[in-house]
């Protein structure tokens, strides 16, 4: 194997994310009335981007991780979501009135990837614009190439290579592959947490309700600071809030 090759998450620069962020918040405030109320659970330890989209019936276990554009659609059925898992940009899960959607611990959803009415195995990799349909066992610890297309009914064994369209076995997972796959997981959680840090900041310093920039957030913050309190040293108290929220238990 010459690599796995999985893109970063969609960047969050300053300026535009908060800009995104806070247009995405927005609508979503005004949809809520006329989207079905979700009826699963949310691990408080998850990571949701603010753009990921969850509908009905969705179950987010443990410390997995939603990204920019991810879509959870769970109206006919339900959606469980293992631990650890990995759901990237634009990827959608969607279960249909037959057949839910199992994703195992450590499942990874590339970016684009489409998952319909399947059962996917723990540590599985589905590949990036890849699609599953309906009625699709996936064993545990397989991978699903790009674009690669399964076709409805499959039934893939543990630890297998899968590509083509429609989808065929072509060759057994080794070490070296479940040791890329691993470091790219660990990378992505990584980037979960900090991004879990920035989004709690970014909620203290009310950046989601401001077109600001964080810096002049900053410099208000100064401000307000020094009216109340001319005695406090300023940045003492800054250098608190920041440590504060540090050292809270985010997962």
């Amino acid at each position: 194997m010459t690599g796995v090759q999985i893109p970063e998450p969609a960047s969050l620069p300053t300026v535009t994310f908060l800009h995104i962020t806070n247009f995405s918040r927005n609508m979503t405030d005004e949809l809520e009335d006329f989207l079905p109320k979700r009826k699963g659970e949310v691990d408080k330890s998850a990571f949701l981007d603010p753009t990921a989209r969850i509908v009905g019936d969705v179950m987010i276990s443990d410390n997995s991780s939603l990204w920019p554009g991810s879509f959870l659609d769970g109206e006919e059925s339900k959606i469980d979501v293992g631990k650890n898992s990995i759901i990237m940009n634009d990827a959608t899960i969607k279960s249909t009135e037959k057949h839910e959607v199992l994703l195992g611990e450590n499942s990874f959803i590339s970016p684009g990837a489409k998952v319909k009415g399947s059962m996917v195995g723990k540590n599985v990799l589905v590949g990036i614009d890849a699609v599953i349909l309906e009625d699709t066992e996936i064993g545990e610890g397989s991978i699903i190439g790009t674009d690669t297309i399964v076709p409805q009914g499959m039934k893939i064994p543990e630890n297998s290579i899968v590509r083509g369209k429609p989808a065929e076995v072509v060759g057994e997972v080794d070490k070296e592959m479940i040791q890329e796959i691993d470091d790219i997981r660990a990378h992505m959680f990584k980037k979960r947490d900090e991004y879990k840090i920035m989004m709690k900041r970014g909620e203290e310093f009310k950046v989601f309700d401001t077109p600001k920039r964080p810096n002049d957030m900053l410099e208000d913050q100064k401000e307000k600071l020094l009216r109340d309190d001319k005695k406090e040293d300023v940045e003492k108290k800054m250098k608190k809030i920041f440590s504060k929220l540090d050292s809270e238990e985010l997962y």
